[in-house]
Formats: structure tokens, sequence, C-alpha cells
């Protein structure tokens, strides 16, 4: 008898399950009948949690699924689910906590090797690529698995095996839409702009309502020159996901760039009065109007949004606010209330501004101690420490940043193919004012008086391009082999063991300043190394004020009156590269000339392997 119930309780946790799977909105409520007369049954509970993630109540989910562990801890699905939960939420940490889990009761569980790859792909990519390689060995036709290990290799910038994996997803399901546009999202990131496009047209055909597709459809278009048809696919992605914040900066920067100001919020308003308690869309959109100097209204959207909720990223931003207008108290004690929610990086350096600023530079000392601890690696966060030590008069500023031998300045060899640096020059100037097509200067960048080119400059196959990246890597290699490797200095300490290419190009574009045009001081956050190269200069340049156009080292963005120092300037050449650490604080001071002179330069940023 006891053999019947138990294939019962079997048969009917097996019809729960197809009902879970089924999505029925029933089922719920039926299994916490049940559990009201076998509490605790560990089955009955991760089903629980199932039908609840199904239904979109994480926070239920998460409860019943950690109930079901804590009486049996060794069901290695449980864990898989409840780290599909964790990682739906953007928990990264726990996530993988659990798909490990998972793995440690069943090391072939292939589910759980794929999400685990899956997870890892934004944060670790070598790891995942090896976990997904173990769920394609166990299970060779996961489609969902081989476009993962395609992601894998598009994040490590090896698109020929990424477009094999995606062809191999490919030829399993044609119409897989993911694998259709992220082979186009690795085709643009590798500059192939024609097939990036047809294969979005392809995405767009299988999921003609996908926000993301659309977006990056628009991206596209954009650096092909569509700029009529790229706005439509940007609007049309806000149509399907009106709160796709990422898509409104970007619509938002490209009215701002292409000169119509007045259009450039239209899409975050709309989208705030369908949905004003979205905390994350009304942020960028402060953002946005911090960003085009628009202060008092960014006040107004902080205090609507403060009345309802009072996040650290809020209190972040009223914190700013209070900056701008000089109100240090109120700016301090709004980012030392944020900080006290959340440790994050961003208001952490705020208010370590804030200190400087204030001539607090004990306190700032200790916060940014804090930061480095958190991201040791981060240059603006040791761009705060160089100003901390240098207002100390602590001889570690000048270890941190050796200006005479830390900045160096090189001439960019002529490439193969040339008979003269000018012709070289020229001919690189022709194909990077070709790339120049707005008309204003991205607004949340450094550059007054400008433009500056979208895309990854030096990933484009244009053969001239491809002649400077050349011409380029050859001067990084000889400025990295002038140093000797020190494990105690932040700089120092992530040379190559072999400077020989042990360096990849991080970040690349293209500035072309108008007269009066100038760079704020600022540092490179995405770099290690970083470069000013100049192709072009004003021919009066040589006429104007002494530092007229020229690159300055030292002096911060912090303004800070008779506290500032400019350490070094160089007055540039066409041809030259000026290399320096990315966390060295630089600006550039203006120049004058003719309407039609101009200063164009294709700066850079380098990281080690």
């Amino acid at each position: 008898m006891a053999v019947d119930k138990s294939q019962q309780f079997n048969q009917l946790l097996g019809q729960l399950y197809a009902a879970v799977n089924a999505g029925d909105p029933s089922v719920l409520g039926k299994i916490q009948a049940l559990l009201k007369k076998i509490p605790e049954e560990p089955n009955l509970l991760h089903l629980a949690g199932l039908a609840s993630a199904g239904q979109g109540d994480t926070k239920d989910a998460i409860v019943f699924l950690k109930r079901s562990l804590a009486r049996a801890p060794n069901q290695p699905e449980v864990h898989n689910n409840l780290a599909n939960v964790y990682a739906k939420l953007n928990e990264g940490t726990l996530a993988e906590t659990h798909y490990r889990q998972a793995l440690a009761l069943r090391p072939n569980f292939q589910d759980a090797l794929k999400n685990l790859g899956l997870l890892l792909l934004s944060t670790d990519p070598d790891s995942a690529m090896a976990t997904l390689r173990q769920a394609i060995e166990l299970e060779p036709s996961d489609v969902v698995a081989l476009t993962g290990l395609g992601d894998a290799h598009k994040a490590l910038e090896q698109f020929a095996k990424a477009t094999e994996y995606y062809q191999r997803a490919l030829a399993l399901n044609p119409s897989h839409v993911t694998a259709i546009h992220n082979q186009a999202l690795s085709y643009k990131l590798n500059d192939q702009l024609p097939l990036a496009l047809s294969h979005y047209e392809q995405a767009l055909v299988l999921a003609p309502d996908s926000a993301e597709i659309h977006y990056n459809y628009a991206n596209a278009l954009f650096e092909t020159g569509q700029h009529d048809k790229a706005e439509q696919h940007y609007l049309s992605s806000l149509t399907s996901n009106p709160g796709f914040v990422l898509a409104h900066e970007t619509l938002h920067e490209f009215y701002w760039q292409s000169g119509q100001h007045a259009r450039s919020e239209d899409s975050y308003r709309q989208a705030i009065q369908r949905a004003p308690k979205d905390d994350e869309l009304r942020l960028s959109y402060i953002n946005a109007l911090l960003a085009t100097g628009q202060d008092e209204a960014a006040q107004l959207q902080v205090d609507e949004a403060l009345r309802e909720n009072t996040t650290a990223a809020l209190l972040h931003a009223q914190g700013k606010l209070a900056a701008n207008r000089l109100a240090y108290d109120e700016a301090e004690a709004a980012l030392t209330r944020a900080l006290g929610q959340t440790f994050d990086l961003r208001i952490g350096q705020d208010l370590a501004r804030l200190h400087i600023t204030q001539g607090k530079i004990e306190l700032a000392q200790r916060l940014v101690e804090r930061l480095l601890a958190f991201a040791p690696d981060n240059q603006l966060s040791w761009a705060l420490q160089s100003l901390c030590w240098r207002l100390n008069g602590d001889d570690r500023y000048r270890w941190l940043i050796d200006y005479d031998n830390h900045i160096g300045e090189f001439m960019l060899p002529v490439p193969d193919g040339y008979t003269s640096l000018r012709d070289f020059l020229t001919e690189l100037d022709t194909v990077l004012l070709g790339m120049h097509q707005a008309k204003f200067a991205p607004s949340r960048q450094t550059l007054k008086s400008g433009t500056q080119t979208p895309g990854r400059l030096l990933h484009k196959p244009h053969p001239v391009i491809a002649a400077y990246k050349t011409a380029l890597a050859d001067v990084v290699e000889q400025y990295l082999g002038g140093f000797t490797r020190d494990s105690e200095h932040p700089f120092l300490r992530r040379l190559p063991a072999s400077v020989s290419r042990g360096f990849s190009f991080s970040g690349s574009w293209s500035v072309k300043l108008k007269p009066a045009g100038f760079h704020l001081n600022h540092v490179h956050t995405e770099g290690w190394v970083s470069s000013a190269c100049y192709i072009t200069l004003p021919k009066t340049l040589a006429q104007q004020e002494e530092n007229a156009g020229c690159i300055k080292f030292g002096e911060s963005a912090l303004m800070l009156g008779e506290r500032e120092v400019v350490e070094r300037i160089i007055r540039p050449q066409a041809g030259q590269l000026v290399l320096f650490p990315s966390y060295t604080w630089h600006g550039t001071f203006a120049f004058q000339g003719a309407e039609n002179d101009y200063r164009l330069t294709a700066p850079f940023d380098v990281v080690p392997h």
C-alpha cells in the first residue's frame, strides 16, 4: 500500500510539474493547498518556487526554493533553479554560488554547466568558454550553449571563432533569433557593417517587436550614416519597451549631437509620464539633464522621485546637484547618506572629490583607501589619490606620477607603403574627417566646441586605419619597453611579462576641435595607458599664445583654484604621440583660428592582456 501511495504522489508531482511548465496560473494555489497537508515537503516547495518564478514573483520563489533546500540540501535541480532566479535579479554572486553547488552534487549536470557558462560571459569570458565547452560535450546539439560559446569568443574579440559557433547553432535551428542577433553584434564589433545590417534584418523578421534588436540595428545604421533610418529604429525600440533606459540615453545623444536639442528629452518625458515610479528611467533622465547643464530641471526630477523613494542613486544625484550649487554641506550630507545605503564606487568617488574641494584631505584619504581596496585598478580612484598625496605634501605623489618619465613623447613611424609621415597624415586626415558627421560634441564627454567619432576607430577595416593601428602598436611597445615591472606601483605592476603585443586597444576614437575648442581636465577611466595622437594642427598655432592648443598635465577637474598645479605642458606637433598612465589628470588649452581651422586627434586607451 505504501508503494501505491508513493507512486500516486510521484504521479501527482509529475502532473503539477507539467502544469508549472505549461504556465497554468492556478497551479500555485494547488501546490500551496497540498503544502498545508504536507508542510515543508521539499518537492512541493521546489514546485512552488518554480510556479512563483513563472508568475514573476521572484521574492516568493526564493523563499520556497530556500525552504526546499533547508529540508533537503542535496538537490542539484533546486540549486540550479534558485541560481536561475538570482541570475534574473542580477545577483551574480549568489547565482554562481548555487550553480556551483548544483555541480558539486552532480558534476555532469548539463543544464547547470550551461547556465553557469552564460552567467560568466559578462565577467569572465575565458571561464565561460571552458564551462560552455563542457556543456556542449555533454549535449552537442544544445543551441543555447553553442550560441553562448559564440558570445564568449565575441567578448574576447575572437570574431572568426564566434561566427563558427553561431553557424553551428543556426545549422541546428535556422530560426534561433539569439544566434542571428548576436552574430550581427559580432559583425558590428568587427566593423563589418553590411553583414551586421543584414543579420539584424533577419532577426527582425523573426522578432519584429524586440526592443534590443531594433536598438542594435539602429546603432549599426547610425555608423553607416543612415541617420533617418536609425532614428526610426531607436523609436521602434522604445515603442516595444518604453522603459529601455539604454535606448533613451542613445536617442537623447543622437538628437543632442545632431543639433536637435529641443527633441532630446521627448522620449524621457513620455516614458516617465507612463511610468512615474520607474526610478532607473528617471535617474537616467536626471543624468541626461545634468550632462547638458540643466540643473534646475534635474532638481525638479530628483525632488519628485525622492517623494516616492529614497534610493542611494537618487541621493547621489541630489548630492551632485547640491555640489554644483556650491552647497557643500548639503551635498556632503546627501552623498554620505547614499554611501551608507550602498557602497558604490561612483558615489564614493564623488564624495571624495567633495572632501578634497572642501579641504578635508584626511577624510578624502580614508575614503580613497576604501575605494582602492574595493577596486584596486580604478583609474579615477588613483587620480583622486594623487590629489590627496599632493595636497598633503606626501612624497608618494611623485612616485605615483613621474611627470618626466611616465609621460612619453614619440613621433609616429612612417607606415609601410608611404614615402613620408606627412603623406600618411594627409591621407589619415581625409579618412577621419569623413567620420565626423555630428554637429555637436557628445553631452557626456570632456571636449568643448568640437565633435567625436562613434564606434571603435581602430577596429575599422580600412587600410589607412589598419596602418595607423600597426604604427601605434609599435610606439606603445617602445613606450612600455622603457619601464621595469614594480609589484607595488599601480601603473608598473600591470606591465606585461613581455611588452611585445602584451596589450590591446580598449578604446579608440577621433576628436575634431574647432577654434576656441578644448578638453576639460579629466582622466581615462577605461584605460591603463592613454594617448593623444595629433593628426592635423591649425596652421596658425605656432603664432598664437604660448600654450594655445597644448596638452597640460597635473591640473585636476576639481577647480581647486590656487591649490591647482600644472606640472607639465607639451606643445603638439603633427604626427606626435603623447603616452601616459590613464590616471594622470590632463586637459588642453583652447586655440584661436579661422572658422575652417581645426585640431584633429585620434586618441586611444590601452590595457594589458
